[in-house]
Protein backbone atom coordinates (compact mmCIF):
# COMPACT_ATOMS: atom_id res chain seq x y z
CA UNK A 1 0.00 0.00 0.00
CA UNK A 2 1.07 3.86 -0.52
CA UNK A 3 0.72 4.84 2.99
CA UNK A 4 2.35 1.83 4.31
CA UNK A 5 5.73 3.62 5.39
CA UNK A 6 3.18 6.40 7.03
CA UNK A 7 1.35 3.68 9.15
CA UNK A 8 4.58 2.33 10.50
CA UNK A 9 5.90 5.74 11.43
CA UNK A 10 2.62 6.65 13.18
CA UNK A 11 3.57 5.81 16.96
CA UNK A 12 6.48 6.83 16.87
CA UNK A 13 5.52 10.13 15.57
CA UNK A 14 3.11 10.13 18.67
CA UNK A 15 5.76 10.17 21.08
CA UNK A 16 7.92 12.29 18.99
CA UNK A 17 10.75 9.72 19.61
CA UNK A 18 14.25 9.48 17.78
CA UNK A 19 13.56 7.08 15.36
CA UNK A 20 17.26 6.08 15.06
CA UNK A 21 20.31 6.96 16.68
CA UNK A 22 23.76 5.47 15.82
CA UNK A 23 27.07 4.58 17.57
CA UNK A 24 28.19 8.02 16.29
CA UNK A 25 25.95 10.18 17.46
CA UNK A 26 23.38 10.67 14.76
CA UNK A 27 19.75 10.87 15.67
CA UNK A 28 17.10 10.91 13.30
CA UNK A 29 13.99 12.28 14.80
CA UNK A 30 10.34 12.01 12.68
CA UNK A 31 8.85 15.56 12.95
CA UNK A 32 5.16 15.15 10.63
CA UNK A 33 3.91 13.00 7.74
CA UNK A 34 1.51 13.61 5.35
CA UNK A 35 0.29 13.03 1.65
CA UNK A 36 0.38 15.73 -1.14
CA UNK A 37 -3.13 15.20 -1.77
CA UNK A 38 -4.04 16.11 1.66
CA UNK A 39 -1.51 18.45 2.61
CA UNK A 40 -3.81 20.85 4.30
CA UNK A 41 -4.65 18.11 6.84
CA UNK A 42 -1.28 17.66 8.02
CA UNK A 43 -0.74 18.04 11.98
CA UNK A 44 2.13 20.77 12.18
CA UNK A 45 4.67 19.50 14.62
CA UNK A 46 5.63 21.65 17.72
CA UNK A 47 8.10 23.64 16.18
CA UNK A 48 8.13 27.75 16.59
CA UNK A 49 10.35 28.64 13.99
CA UNK A 50 8.31 30.17 10.70
CA UNK A 51 11.63 31.36 9.22
CA UNK A 52 12.70 27.88 7.67
CA UNK A 53 10.02 26.99 4.96
CA UNK A 54 10.19 24.36 2.06
CA UNK A 55 8.63 24.57 -1.58
CA UNK A 56 6.54 21.48 -2.47
CA UNK A 57 5.91 21.64 -5.62
CA UNK A 58 2.53 20.53 -8.19
CA UNK A 59 1.88 20.69 -11.69
CA UNK A 60 0.32 24.10 -11.11
CA UNK A 61 2.15 25.78 -8.10
CA UNK A 62 3.59 25.28 -5.24
CA UNK A 63 3.07 24.59 -1.36
CA UNK A 64 4.63 27.61 0.81
CA UNK A 65 5.18 25.22 3.97
CA UNK A 66 6.72 25.83 7.57
CA UNK A 67 9.05 22.89 8.65
CA UNK A 68 6.62 22.30 11.07
CA UNK A 69 4.13 21.06 8.57
CA UNK A 70 1.82 24.25 8.53
CA UNK A 71 0.91 25.11 5.40
CA UNK A 72 1.16 28.98 4.84
CA UNK A 73 -0.19 29.37 1.28
CA UNK A 74 -0.96 27.59 -2.19
CA UNK A 75 1.29 29.90 -4.73
CA UNK A 76 0.00 29.42 -8.72
CA UNK A 77 1.16 31.39 -11.68
CA UNK A 78 -2.50 31.33 -13.21
CA UNK A 79 -1.55 30.82 -17.11
CA UNK A 80 1.88 31.18 -16.15
CA UNK A 81 4.33 28.18 -15.43
CA UNK A 82 5.82 29.01 -11.69
CA UNK A 83 9.24 28.21 -10.34
CA UNK A 84 10.18 28.67 -6.46
CA UNK A 85 13.60 29.00 -4.25
CA UNK A 86 14.15 25.55 -2.36
CA UNK A 87 12.41 27.70 0.79
CA UNK A 88 9.46 28.81 -1.51
CA UNK A 89 10.10 32.55 -0.24
CA UNK A 90 10.82 33.45 -4.19
CA UNK A 91 9.72 32.74 -7.20
CA UNK A 92 9.88 33.48 -11.04
CA UNK A 93 7.14 33.62 -13.76
CA UNK A 94 7.40 32.66 -17.59
CA UNK A 95 5.03 31.54 -20.10
CA UNK A 96 6.14 28.88 -22.76
CA UNK A 97 5.07 31.04 -25.59
CA UNK A 98 6.37 34.49 -23.77
CA UNK A 99 8.41 37.21 -24.08
CA UNK A 100 8.98 37.90 -20.44
CA UNK A 101 10.27 36.74 -17.05
CA UNK A 102 9.38 38.14 -13.78
CA UNK A 103 10.32 37.99 -10.17
CA UNK A 104 7.93 37.75 -7.09
CA UNK A 105 7.96 36.97 -3.31
CA UNK A 106 6.10 34.52 -1.22
CA UNK A 107 3.61 37.53 -0.27
CA UNK A 108 3.23 37.67 -4.51
CA UNK A 109 4.80 41.27 -4.48
CA UNK A 110 6.41 42.32 -7.37
CA UNK A 111 9.84 41.87 -8.03
CA UNK A 112 11.09 43.07 -11.18
CA UNK A 113 10.31 41.56 -14.97
CA UNK A 114 12.87 41.15 -17.64
CA UNK A 115 12.13 40.79 -20.97
CA UNK A 116 13.63 37.39 -22.51
CA UNK A 117 12.00 34.38 -24.59
CA UNK A 118 14.10 32.23 -23.00
CA UNK A 119 14.02 29.30 -20.38
CA UNK A 120 14.46 30.07 -17.31
CA UNK A 121 16.39 27.63 -14.39
CA UNK A 122 16.41 29.58 -10.38
CA UNK A 123 19.05 28.52 -8.44
CA UNK A 124 17.56 27.34 -4.45
CA UNK A 125 18.29 31.06 -3.09
CA UNK A 126 17.89 32.31 -6.50
CA UNK A 127 20.72 34.27 -6.41
CA UNK A 128 21.23 32.85 -10.30
CA UNK A 129 18.58 32.78 -13.41
CA UNK A 130 20.50 31.10 -15.97
CA UNK A 131 18.42 31.50 -18.95
CA UNK A 132 18.38 29.25 -21.77
CA UNK A 133 17.66 29.62 -25.19
CA UNK A 134 14.84 27.45 -26.61
CA UNK A 135 17.31 25.42 -29.07
CA UNK A 136 19.90 25.05 -26.18
CA UNK A 137 22.53 26.86 -27.83
CA UNK A 138 23.85 29.46 -26.02
CA UNK A 139 22.98 30.87 -22.20
CA UNK A 140 23.20 34.31 -20.06
CA UNK A 141 23.41 34.34 -16.30
CA UNK A 142 21.00 36.82 -14.23
CA UNK A 143 21.33 37.46 -10.68
CA UNK A 144 18.76 38.35 -7.82
CA UNK A 145 17.92 41.26 -9.10
CA UNK A 146 17.27 40.87 -12.53
CA UNK A 147 20.95 42.29 -13.55
CA UNK A 148 21.73 40.44 -16.92
CA UNK A 149 25.39 39.33 -17.42
CA UNK A 150 26.01 37.72 -21.04
CA UNK A 151 29.14 35.83 -21.03
CA UNK A 152 30.22 35.00 -25.08
CA UNK A 153 31.63 31.76 -24.08
CA UNK A 154 28.41 30.14 -22.96
CA UNK A 155 27.50 29.77 -26.41
CA UNK A 156 26.71 27.54 -29.51
CA UNK A 157 26.90 24.07 -28.71
CA UNK A 158 23.79 22.39 -27.43
CA UNK A 159 23.71 22.67 -23.55
CA UNK A 160 23.33 19.06 -21.75
CA UNK A 161 24.34 19.67 -18.10
CA UNK A 162 22.56 22.93 -15.84
CA UNK A 163 23.58 23.12 -12.06
CA UNK A 164 23.79 25.11 -9.16
CA UNK A 165 25.86 24.33 -5.93
CA UNK A 166 23.94 23.94 -2.59
CA UNK A 167 22.78 27.12 -1.59
CA UNK A 168 22.76 28.35 -4.84
CA UNK A 169 25.52 31.52 -5.02
CA UNK A 170 27.13 29.32 -8.44
CA UNK A 171 26.28 28.08 -11.60
CA UNK A 172 27.42 24.59 -14.00
CA UNK A 173 26.94 24.80 -17.37
CA UNK A 174 28.21 22.14 -20.15
CA UNK A 175 27.80 21.64 -23.48
CA UNK A 176 27.98 18.46 -25.95
CA UNK A 177 31.07 19.16 -26.82
CA UNK A 178 32.28 18.75 -23.42
CA UNK A 179 32.98 22.19 -22.32
CA UNK A 180 31.67 22.97 -19.30
CA UNK A 181 31.94 26.01 -17.24
CA UNK A 182 32.12 27.26 -13.07
CA UNK A 183 30.62 30.87 -12.96
CA UNK A 184 29.47 33.41 -10.10
CA UNK A 185 26.13 35.18 -9.75
CA UNK A 186 27.55 37.92 -11.84
CA UNK A 187 28.19 35.49 -14.90
CA UNK A 188 32.19 35.71 -14.39
CA UNK A 189 33.81 32.28 -15.25
CA UNK A 190 35.91 30.62 -12.01
CA UNK A 191 36.81 27.56 -14.17
CA UNK A 192 36.32 26.34 -17.50
CA UNK A 193 37.74 22.57 -18.76
CA UNK A 194 36.98 20.14 -21.40
CA UNK A 195 35.99 16.75 -20.41
CA UNK A 196 38.58 13.99 -21.66
CA UNK A 197 38.07 13.22 -25.50
CA UNK A 198 35.03 15.66 -25.67
CA UNK A 199 33.07 13.61 -24.39
CA UNK A 200 29.31 14.86 -23.54
CA UNK A 201 29.06 16.60 -20.08
CA UNK A 202 26.43 14.95 -18.41
CA UNK A 203 26.19 16.78 -15.04
CA UNK A 204 28.07 19.14 -12.33
CA UNK A 205 28.44 19.74 -8.87
CA UNK A 206 30.00 22.53 -6.73
CA UNK A 207 30.07 23.46 -3.44
CA UNK A 208 28.73 26.31 -1.58
CA UNK A 209 32.03 28.34 -1.83
CA UNK A 210 32.93 27.92 -5.44
CA UNK A 211 36.32 26.63 -4.68
CA UNK A 212 35.48 22.92 -5.23
CA UNK A 213 33.69 21.04 -8.15
CA UNK A 214 33.06 17.52 -9.66
CA UNK A 215 32.16 16.78 -13.77
CA UNK A 216 30.59 13.77 -14.80
CA UNK A 217 31.00 12.72 -18.38
CA UNK A 218 31.62 10.41 -20.88
CA UNK A 219 29.73 8.74 -24.56
CA UNK A 220 27.66 5.44 -24.90
CA UNK A 221 30.63 3.30 -23.93
CA UNK A 222 32.88 5.06 -21.05
CA UNK A 223 32.35 7.68 -18.78
CA UNK A 224 34.41 9.55 -16.32
CA UNK A 225 34.62 11.78 -13.63
CA UNK A 226 36.81 14.75 -13.35
CA UNK A 227 37.32 16.51 -9.37
CA UNK A 228 38.35 20.47 -9.71
CA UNK A 229 40.12 22.31 -6.88
CA UNK A 230 38.48 26.03 -8.64
CA UNK A 231 40.64 27.83 -6.14
CA UNK A 232 44.23 25.97 -7.40
CA UNK A 233 43.23 26.14 -10.90
CA UNK A 234 44.00 21.93 -10.63
CA UNK A 235 42.14 19.04 -11.81
CA UNK A 236 41.78 15.17 -12.02
CA UNK A 237 40.49 12.28 -13.76
CA UNK A 238 38.93 8.95 -12.63
CA UNK A 239 37.35 6.68 -15.02
CA UNK A 240 33.91 4.79 -14.33
CA UNK A 241 33.44 1.05 -14.84
CA UNK A 242 30.37 1.55 -16.24
CA UNK A 243 28.51 4.49 -18.54
CA UNK A 244 25.44 6.36 -17.15
CA UNK A 245 22.89 6.41 -20.08
CA UNK A 246 20.88 9.18 -18.00
CA UNK A 247 21.75 12.05 -15.47
CA UNK A 248 23.06 10.50 -11.96
CA UNK A 249 23.68 13.12 -9.35
CA UNK A 250 26.76 14.13 -6.91
CA UNK A 251 27.58 16.83 -4.19
CA UNK A 252 30.00 17.84 -2.76
CA UNK A 253 30.91 19.88 0.97
CA UNK A 254 32.80 22.93 1.58
CA UNK A 255 36.24 20.89 2.54
CA UNK A 256 36.50 19.18 -0.89
CA UNK A 257 34.84 15.62 0.35
CA UNK A 258 32.11 14.48 -3.10
CA UNK A 259 29.74 11.88 -3.24
CA UNK A 260 28.67 9.84 -6.37
CA UNK A 261 25.88 7.79 -7.35
CA UNK A 262 27.58 4.73 -9.58
CA UNK A 263 24.90 2.23 -10.53
CA UNK A 264 25.98 0.09 -7.88
CA UNK A 265 28.47 2.20 -5.83
CA UNK A 266 28.61 5.03 -4.10
CA UNK A 267 31.63 6.81 -4.52
CA UNK A 268 33.56 8.96 -1.68
CA UNK A 269 36.03 11.24 -3.85
CA UNK A 270 38.40 13.68 -2.23
CA UNK A 271 39.16 16.30 -4.19
CA UNK A 272 42.14 17.81 -2.55
CA UNK A 273 43.82 14.43 -2.03
CA UNK A 274 43.25 13.06 -5.58
CA UNK A 275 41.55 9.47 -4.00
CA UNK A 276 38.55 7.65 -5.00
CA UNK A 277 36.81 4.99 -2.56
CA UNK A 278 33.71 3.17 -3.88
CA UNK A 279 31.28 1.20 -1.62
CA UNK A 280 28.52 -1.38 -2.74
CA UNK A 281 25.16 0.17 -2.17
CA UNK A 282 21.65 -1.34 -3.51
CA UNK A 283 21.62 -0.96 -7.06
CA UNK A 284 19.72 1.74 -8.92
CA UNK A 285 17.87 2.06 -11.74
CA UNK A 286 17.43 4.97 -14.27
CA UNK A 287 15.01 7.70 -12.54
CA UNK A 288 15.15 10.79 -10.71
CA UNK A 289 18.12 10.56 -7.78
CA UNK A 290 19.74 13.37 -5.50
CA UNK A 291 22.48 13.64 -3.31
CA UNK A 292 22.98 16.52 -1.11
CA UNK A 293 25.71 17.47 1.95
CA UNK A 294 25.60 19.13 4.91
CA UNK A 295 29.12 18.84 6.17
CA UNK A 296 30.56 15.29 6.11
CA UNK A 297 26.84 14.22 6.26
CA UNK A 298 25.30 13.29 2.76
CA UNK A 299 21.63 12.11 2.10
CA UNK A 300 20.91 10.09 -1.18
CA UNK A 301 17.85 9.24 -2.35
CA UNK A 302 16.96 6.85 -5.65
CA UNK A 303 15.04 4.26 -7.36
CA UNK A 304 16.42 1.08 -6.79
CA UNK A 305 16.49 -1.73 -9.59
CA UNK A 306 13.83 -3.84 -7.17
CA UNK A 307 11.01 -1.03 -8.35
CA UNK A 308 10.55 1.39 -5.42
CA UNK A 309 13.31 3.72 -3.74
CA UNK A 310 16.35 3.88 -1.14
CA UNK A 311 17.33 6.93 1.22
CA UNK A 312 20.77 6.73 2.59
CA UNK A 313 22.12 8.96 5.66
CA UNK A 314 25.51 8.88 4.84
CA UNK A 315 28.80 10.03 6.78
CA UNK A 316 32.13 10.49 4.40
CA UNK A 317 34.73 8.22 5.69
CA UNK A 318 32.57 6.55 7.78
CA UNK A 319 29.80 4.98 6.05
CA UNK A 320 25.84 4.33 6.43
CA UNK A 321 24.41 5.97 9.07
CA UNK A 322 20.77 5.14 8.26
CA UNK A 323 19.07 3.36 5.08
CA UNK A 324 15.51 3.12 4.83
CA UNK A 325 13.69 1.56 1.54
CA UNK A 326 10.36 2.55 0.49
CA UNK A 327 8.68 -0.16 -1.44
CA UNK A 328 6.07 1.82 -2.73
CA UNK A 329 7.41 4.64 -4.07
CA UNK A 330 8.59 4.44 -7.70
CA UNK A 331 10.99 7.80 -6.72
CA UNK A 332 12.21 9.89 -3.54
CA UNK A 333 12.86 13.88 -3.74
CA UNK A 334 14.39 15.70 -1.14
CA UNK A 335 15.09 18.92 0.97
CA UNK A 336 18.11 19.57 3.09
CA UNK A 337 18.06 22.74 5.19
CA UNK A 338 19.77 23.29 8.23
CA UNK A 339 18.94 20.41 10.68
CA UNK A 340 15.49 19.28 8.54
CA UNK A 341 15.13 16.98 5.89
CA UNK A 342 11.73 16.81 3.68
CA UNK A 343 10.92 13.41 2.07
CA UNK A 344 8.58 13.72 -0.90
CA UNK A 345 7.53 10.81 -2.95
CA UNK A 346 4.89 10.31 -5.65
CA UNK A 347 2.42 11.72 -3.21
CA UNK A 348 3.84 10.29 0.51
CA UNK A 349 5.80 13.49 2.49
CA UNK A 350 8.05 12.58 5.61
CA UNK A 351 9.60 15.39 7.17
CA UNK A 352 12.81 14.89 10.14
CA UNK A 353 14.89 16.59 12.12
CA UNK A 354 18.99 15.05 12.74
CA UNK A 355 21.47 15.94 15.10
CA UNK A 356 25.03 14.84 14.96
Amino acid sequence: MRYAIIGLLVGILVGFAPVFVSTTGFVLTPLWYGSLQKIQAIEPAPINDTTMTFAVTTDSGYYHICASGLVQKFITGADAFIKPTSDGKFYITYKKVGNEIAMYNANNEFFWKLPSTEYPYISPDGSIIILLTADGSSARIADFNGNVYPNPELNGQFTTALSFSQKGSFAGIGFIDGRYYILNNKGQTLYKGIAPSSTVVKGIAIDDTGNYALVHCGNSSKDYIVGINIAKQKSFTYELSAPHYIKTSMAINTTGKAIFLDIDRLLEIDIKGKDVTGYQIIKKRYGQSQVSSAGDIFMISYPTHTGGSVWYVWQWGKGTLYQKEFYEEPFLHHILSHNIILLQGQDTLLCFSYHH
